[in-house]
């Protein structure tokens, strides 16, 4: 029974860490109201795609993986049938 007993608190403990990252990381980052900057800012990606709303997919994807807890789009261009998006990340 303290075999049990102690593996069952292993187990857990060893799971705590897993339960964690994942939450971290289940939130993915906003773009951010006109005028929204009160936050820190953590530095700058850009992204291409087909369109707007590639672009602003691929931003919000990196964004997230950055760490970042929201984003501004501070430029968008188009070439010929690719857009070229640059945004400001937050945290």
């Amino acid at each position: 029974m303290k075999r049990l007993l102690c593996f069952s608190v292993v187990v857990a403990l060893m799971a705590l860490p897993i339960v964690t990252m994942a939450a971290a990381t289940s939130t993915p980052a906003k773009e951010l109201a006109p005028g929204t900057t009160h936050q820190q800012q953590i530095g700058t990606i850009s992204a291409w795609g087909d369109s707007s709303d590639d672009v602003e997919a691929s931003i919000g994807r990196e964004a997230t993986h950055k760490g970042a807890t929201g984003y501004k789009i501070i430029s968008e261009s188009n070439f010929g049938d690719q857009t070229y998006g640059t945004a400001v990340l937050y945290k």
